[in-house]
């Protein structure tokens, strides 16, 4: 065969497939209209009720094809504003996930500008919280979990070294003697006692550093990756022990910010509440029924201490 037969060869069968589809496609729009002269008739509007399809009769393949494919559509239709507003919700909640646990320190730190004194707060808050997110961030190197509980940590260090910063500022602008207490005396009566906000720093690194070359090391060991989960969580929940300790050795709660505590309460029972709804590993939901503890035995020591409590509320 030469080369201008099987060109009109593939132009007969280019020609016969276009009529094909034509009368496939005739067919089944004389099958739509006949569906709906069917329609018209069984539907009687003088008795107002659907008599049913007659004896014998069933749809064609063609308008039952075309029928499923607009159920189709008009379920997905209908699902889009559900599965839209869950969305705008899981965004919401994300978000307050990773900024909302450093709002509660916001009314601290302007309670500190406006007394110029630090005394009422307890700086082993700082403490326990970098220590907590440093090994989140380890933990989730080698166990991911979701994401904005990831980001938290990181905006929660930030947050703390901010809070750092502002105390050491406003230390040393009180400070009477000239000594000073640094990081490199390795002197552990005043452990988290120093002077200088750098010394704050370093610490964190070395901290950091030693973590990473220990995940290193022992990244394939699953049980050292849960105990240091685990570690990161039982600090957290333990954040608000040593402002606990300090109002009570205190035997005051002046100087702390009361709405600073409420915020930690709503916080740590949303946070719980999320961590449940979206099946997080068992030891970030212990942490934060913990929390709850402590935050609600603060707002004790508040009552218990503070003569002028329901103004501080105020």
């Amino acid at each position: 065969m030469c080369v201008g037969e099987r060109e009109a060869c593939v132009c007969v069968r280019e020609a016969c497939a276009c009529v094909r589809l034509r009368v496939c496609v005739c067919v089944c729009v004389r099958e739509r209209e006949r569906e709906r002269e069917l329609a018209a008739v069984v539907f009687s509007p003088e008795v107002g009720d659907l008599l049913g399809p007659p004896a014998g009769y069933r749809r064609s393949p063609a308008v039952r094809a075309s029928d499923e494919i607009m159920e189709v559509e008009a379920d997905l239709h209908g699902s889009q504003p559900m599965e839209s507003s869950v969305g705008v919700l899981s965004v919401v909640a994300s978000c307050v996930m990773v900024f909302g646990g450093a709002l509660p320190y916001l009314p601290q730190y302007q309670e500190i500008l406006r007394s110029n004194d630090t005394t009422g707060f307890s700086t082993r808050v700082c403490l326990v919280l970098l220590l907590a997110n440093i090994l989140r961030i380890f933990f989730w190197v080698g166990k991911q979990f979701e994401l904005p509980l990831l980001l938290q940590s990181v905006v929660m260090i930030s947050t703390m070294f901010c809070m750092l910063r502002l105390c050491c500022h406003v230390h040393n602008s009180n400070r009477v003697s000239t000594k000073q207490h640094r990081l490199s005396e390795l002197d552990p009566r005043y452990f988290w006692q120093w002077t200088m906000f750098e010394d704050y720093l370093l610490f964190c690194l070395l901290f950091s550093v030693g973590c990473c070359l220990l995940t290193l090391l022992l990244l394939d060991s699953p049980l050292f990756i849960e105990a240091l989960g685990g570690l990161a969580l039982l600090l957290e929940a333990l954040l608000g022990l040593p402002q606990l300790l300090q109002n009570l050795q205190q035997r005051s709660t002046r100087g702390m910010s009361v709405k600073m505590v409420v915020m930690w309460t709503l916080g740590d029972v949303f946070k719980t509440s999320y961590f449940l709804l979206n099946e997080s590993p068992v030891q970030f939901w212990v942490c934060g029924s913990v929390q709850i503890v402590m935050d609600a035995l603060i707002l004790l020591q508040v009552f218990l201490y503070a003569p002028d409590a329901h103004s501080k509320f105020g």
